[in-house]
């Protein structure tokens, strides 16, 4: 019970606890869930009406983007501590870059710029709940679980790169229920771990991550969408050489064996991938706009052969939709930030006091990646440091290929989420895999995020060098 003590103030604690108190009774709180749902609901559907009709002078659009505005600013009182203070870190941020209050309507552009975002988590909701119940993931699952011991920490972070690249955090909820209610501490982190180094590194060739969504906001389309098959080449590098290095008895057999679980749903990961791809270039569309677009009819086609679990999958999703604040509340303002930032011209003249202008090109693809995971350490989640760095290094005064400069910022988002306390990955994994956080960024990731950033970077630069 809160009585107005700080020492009771947790990470964890919802930043209003007494809202109970002050909503009084429990109709009245049914009743304010309720609103944040229809809010929500509403800008889902505005979202997806968008991809369709891009004309900001449609009502939907308009309605859509009031809702989700109602849904972000009751969202705020459900807020826990740390993701307040990312929040206040990022208002911070637009005090310093940004010249002047942004006014009424611009205030409204950009809600209909992040509108598409009220999409993605909807969406990903009703893609993660109809995933666990199809036949191919639960073969995955089985042949998963039917490693032997010294082929688990493999299995998992393989498992976790591939599956974890379209339903992202869901991952976890699906390979935490393999780990025995007995397992000691010890051996529940190093599963946790394994299964986020798998899960977050695919965040550099996988469009369904928020990192990709904030990437494109300074970065073209095509250059965007070009940096996935060379972020592709490095994870997996980096992926093959991690699980030899944490498990040092594997074997390249062992490897081998360790990725037969992927058999069974590899089929479907690859269609997904190849139907968002070219529903994004074909119809012109951002990678956002193409996943809520091409995921919701996917379900649908499976919902109409499989109608028993229609009831079910789309209670979950409302569920997920409900406990859905921190993580949509923190991304809608970094994106805000950046949309402001990148639209107001006086801007730039601020970002340039800062001294990050002044760096040798060829050290910027290195900066980037080695800025925002050592941020991270510190609680400095990615999408404040790249919101910086990208409206800084996308400019026309660099020289630098926007391939490389999105790659670099999807490598620096997936260590920054590996070793950060503020990050989602972390949090969510933590919490599932019933082990501390602290555990999970300092130890063992957190030289793994170093040299994943580093070695990474240096690639990058590499091909800059050879390009110019």
């Amino acid at each position: 019970m809160f009585n107005f003590s700080c020492a009771n103030i947790t990470t964890n604690a919802p930043l209003f606890p007494c809202r109970k108190q002050l909503i009084g009774t429990s109709q009245l709180k049914k009743i304010f869930i309720g609103i944040r749902l229809t809010c929500f609901l509403l800008s889902w559907f505005a979202a997806i009406n968008s991809v369709f009709f891009s004309s900001s002078d449609s009502f939907i659009v308009y309605a859509g983007t009031l809702s989700f505005g109602v849904f972000l600013v009751l969202t705020v009182f459900e807020l826990k501590f740390q993701s307040f203070f990312i929040l206040l870190l990022l208002l911070s941020i637009a005090t310093l870059l940004l010249p002047s209050v942004p006014t009424g309507q611009e205030l409204l552009n950009g809600g209909e710029y992040i509108l598409v975002f009220a999409g993605l988590i909807p969406t990903m909701a009703l893609v993660r709940a109809t995933a666990v119940r199809m036949d191919a993931v639960k073969h995955s699952q089985a042949l998963l679980f039917k490693l032997p011991n010294k082929l688990a920490l493999s299995g998992f972070q393989v498992y976790a790169h591939f599956f974890g690249s379209v339903i992202n955090t869901g991952v976890f909820a699906m390979l935490s229920s393999a780990i025995p209610p007995s397992s000691t501490e010890q051996n529940r982190v190093h599963f946790a771990l394994a299964t986020l180094r798998g899960m977050v590194t695919s965040a550099t060739w996988s469009p369904f991550f928020v990192a990709f969504v904030v990437g494109q906001v300074y970065v073209d389309s095509f250059s965007a969408w070009l940096a996935l098959p060379l972020g592709l080449m490095i994870s997996l590098t980096f992926m093959i050489i991690s699980i030899f290095l944490f498990s040092k008895k594997t074997t390249l057999n062992d490897f081998g064996r360790a990725t037969e679980c992927l058999k069974p749903v590899l089929n479907y990961l690859v269609l997904i991938m190849i139907l968002v791809l070219f529903c994004a270039i074909f119809f012109n569309l951002t990678a956002l706009s193409a996943i809520i677009t091409v995921m919701p009819i996917l379900v649908s086609a499976y919902l109409i052969s499989t109608k028993k679990q229609v009831k079910s999958i789309l209670i979950d999703t409302l569920e997920h939709m409900k406990r859905s604040t921190d993580d949509v509340v923190i991304i809608s303002a970094a994106m805000l930030v950046g949309f402001f930032v990148t639209n107001q011209p006086d801007s730039s003249l601020i970002l340039s006091d800062l001294g990050l202008s002044k760096l040798p090109t060829w050290s910027i693809l290195i900066f980037i990646p080695m800025v925002m995971s050592s941020l991270s350490l510190f609680g400095i989640h990615p999408v404040i440091s790249s919101t910086v760095l990208l409206s800084v290094y996308t400019a026309e005064q660099f020289e630098i290929n926007h391939t490389l400069i999105m790659q670099a910022h999807l490598i620096g988002w997936s260590t920054g989420t590996m070793c950060s306390i503020a990050s989602l990955s972390v949090i969510t994994c933590s919490n599932l895999f019933r082990t501390s956080n602290v555990k999970l960024c300092f130890g063992s990731n957190t030289a793994a995020t170093l040299i994943f950033g580093f070695s990474g970077g240096s690639l990058l630069t590499l091909i800059h060098l050879l390009l110019y």
